[in-house]
């Protein structure tokens, strides 16, 4: 938005991201957990508290940035104007089992600098209910018990946290303060166990960052309820490129249809068995030679000679989007979409690659 006196100064930036799930043979779970996405969505567009508490809203925000500007303007004063409210989300875990959101958001209403924050929401994907702290576990008192002892004994062990929390909790004490990390939106469960996370300002100073304590699911033991836990992963598979005139029509399932940018109408066919492959736009760092990946487009926890169907353009230059995946082995792959040069034929490019975390 722009400003209202001539609409040349740019006054907020308001953006967001909302996932949409699909559960192969589980519409009913996927259903309630797009219906609580959406709500989540509704929430952060208009302000209003549907269930999850009350957001500034794009127009909450865009009141306050006319008002900034009218007031910079009237007193000539030299302070931003350019407010911006931006939301990302990151999914943590996702299969048959479990699905893991982590929400990130974004704020800047002037000052020194930007405030960010997380929240977490973990769901059941057989029953597609949203999963609280004591609902994972047969005893909820000794899995918080458990939990704070674990994250005191990594604060212990790591003496610049230690320091840096102490310094910062003054007359609060650390056991009461990592207590109050133990509720809902501040956990989440990943492929390796139980993370739980701050908020800014709550442990340490804003240049700290948020903190994060993971305690795995072999540290975990039986205070977690079996059926949360990852399954084992088998099999042996990578992906081929193609173009889609390449494909012979129903020689493999067309999992999905995704449209990214342009007209190339291309395909990712996966081998015997793949998992958590994940498109994500690529930026590369000219200062670190390196790739980064952004944005995540699509995810699919399991693929067996299967395929996606992809709408974009190739770029002539540095490629923009990659393809990530893990073999039965474990074993992570990062792949980059691109073109031959030569003779213009699809490539997955992996051999060779920086990619910084």
């Amino acid at each position: 938005e722009y400003d209202p006196a001539d609409g040349r100064q740019l006054i907020l930036n308001f953006s967001y991201v909302t996932p949409h799930v699909s559960i192969d043979e589980g519409d009913a779970a996927a259903e309630k957990i797009n219906e609580y996405l959406a709500m989540l969505e509704e929430t952060y567009y208009t302000g209003n508290d549907y269930g999850d508490g009350p957001s500034y809203g794009y127009y909450g925000m865009l009141e306050q940035a006319e008002d900034n500007f009218a007031y910079v303007h009237e007193n000539g004063l030299d302070l931003p104007v350019e407010f911006e409210e931006s939301r990302s989300v990151k999914l943590e875990r996702a299969d048959g089992r479990v699905l893991s959101f982590l929400f990130g958001e974004y704020l800047f209403t002037g000052g020194a600098h930007g405030m960010y924050s997380s929240r977490a929401y973990v769901f059941d994907a057989q029953s597609g209910e949203l999963l609280m702290l004591d609902a994972i576990t047969p005893d909820a008192e000794a899995l918080r018990s458990f939990l704070v002892q674990r994250m005191m004994e990594q604060v212990e062990q790591d003496e610049a946290l230690r320091e840096e929390i102490d310094a910062y909790l003054y007359e609060k004490s650390r056991e009461e303060a990592l207590s109050a990390l133990l509720r809902e939106g501040s956990w989440y469960l990943d492929e390796q166990g139980l993370v739980i996370f701050s908020d800014l300002y709550e442990l340490a100073p804003y240049a700290a960052g948020i903190q994060s304590f993971r305690v795995t699911y072999e540290e975990l033991g039986d205070l977690i309820d079996a059926r949360l836990l990852p399954g084992v992963k088998r099999g042996e598979g990578g992906f081929d490129f193609l173009t889609m005139d390449e494909v012979e029509e129903g020689s493999f399932t067309i999992l999905d249809k995704i449209s990214v940018s342009g007209e190339q109408e291309l395909c990712l066919k996966s081998g015997e068995c793949v998992f958590d492959a994940a498109l994500c736009r690529a930026e590369y760092y000219d200062w670190s030679n390196s790739f980064g990946l952004g944005e995540m487009l699509w995810y699919c926890s399991c693929m067996q000679n299967c395929g996606v169907q992809l709408t974009a353009e190739l770029p002539d230059g540095v490629p923009n989007l990659a393809l990530c995946y893990r073999s039965g082995d474990g074993e992570l792959h990062r792949c980059l979409l691109t073109q031959s040069g030569e003779d213009g034929h699809l490539m997955l490019l992996e051999e060779g690659l920086n990619f910084s975390e």
